[in-house]
């Protein structure tokens, strides 16, 4: 039966307005509409809906896969994760008693908690290929996403609290930065930027030396499909609008970690809204984005992002 796009959301794990960007921007599905133009999902609509999730997760492009039948999104879904055994056949002769119910062996859960300590012992060795080799794991089972808010981002808290409590040593928390920023410059294999896509500019402000919060963002934005233009960390905000007017980029994202609340960084953050287009989007994110959010006047244009959800959001309603 039919059902609404806020039920489609609920059943799908999609919000509505991933849902709506994906019918609008790369034709995924084609709801009926009520005579009052509201969207309605039929059953195969959320099974596709599904499946997209699933692949997007696991380092397929929509784009690529958008336009596929749902038997080929089956199909690709079945060698991305783990796929439940089909249930026992029903006897021929309904008067047959039902053999008890035998249980159905199910491949376990991953557990991003296990990801996390194996990448802590395998810092603590200094084996950075085991490193290497558990957050691909961590990819192959939790998807681009869920390995960034589930495994990366518990991680760096973890390592930076081990560090300051004498666990760890700096040369750990170097070993692992280092790797996670190596896995997040390389490109899901497989995966597509779409033709036409959005172009997002990524840096951090001159003073502003921590990169993994801006790698971070650009992988986010390039799993949601934009084409991303990474500068780095630490430069002036004079060139990074000169970049992004050159590329004519949709939106400019900066990470600010630390120094909170200083007053030259805040400067800068607003110089670079000046010199940017109107039109053009400054999204502005990181540990220490909310301090100056609380410095700078409301309707300076800036973006705010708290959170890896938060910056979800503000990717897709920015993308045109």
């Amino acid at each position: 039966m039919p059902c609404p796009i806020q039920l489609a959301s609920k059943l799908s794990g999609l919000s509505q307005h991933v849902i709506r960007m994906w019918e609008r921007r790369y034709s995924a599905l084609s709801p009926s509409r009520t005579c009052t133009n509201r969207r309605m999902y039929c059953d195969e609509a959320v099974k596709r809906l599904k499946l997209l999730k699933i692949l997007t997760e696991n380092g397929h492009r929509i784009g690529g896969v958008a336009r596929l039948s749902t038997a080929e999104l089956e199909e690709l879904a079945r060698g991305a994760v783990p796929v439940a055994l089909p249930a026992p056949a029903l006897p021929a002769d309904p008067t047959t008693p039902m053999p008890a119910e035998v249980p159905v062996p199910q491949s376990p859960q991953p557990d991003p908690g296990q990801f996390i300590e194996d990448s802590i012992a395998a810092s603590k060795r200094y084996d950075s290929e085991g490193l290497r080799r558990v957050l691909l794991q961590a990819r192959l089972h939790l998807g681009q996403r869920g390995m960034l808010h589930q495994v990366i981002c518990p991680l760096l808290i973890q390592i930076g609290n081990n560090w300051r409590d004498g666990q760890l040593r700096a040369s750990h928390e170097h070993i692992t930065t280092a790797v996670i920023r190596e896995l997040l410059l390389t490109p899901v294999p497989g995966s597509q930027v779409p033709l036409h896509a959005p172009e997002l500019v990524v840096a951090t402000p001159a003073g502003e030396l921590h990169e993994l919060g801006a790698l971070i963002v650009a992988a986010t934005a390039r799993d949601l499909g934009w084409y991303v233009t990474y500068l780095g960390p630490n430069l002036p905000v004079e060139e990074i609008a000169a970049c992004a007017i050159a590329r004519n980029a949709t939106a400019v994202a900066l990470s600010v970690v630390f120094p909170e609340k200083c007053p030259v960084i805040l400067e800068k953050l607003g110089r670079i809204r000046e010199l940017l287009p109107p039109t053009m989007r400054l999204i502005v994110g990181g540990r220490a984005a909310e301090g100056y959010r609380d410095s700078m006047p409301g309707d300076v244009g800036i973006q705010w992002v708290s959170c890896l959800h938060g910056l979800d959001e503000a990717l897709c309603k920015n993308q045109r």
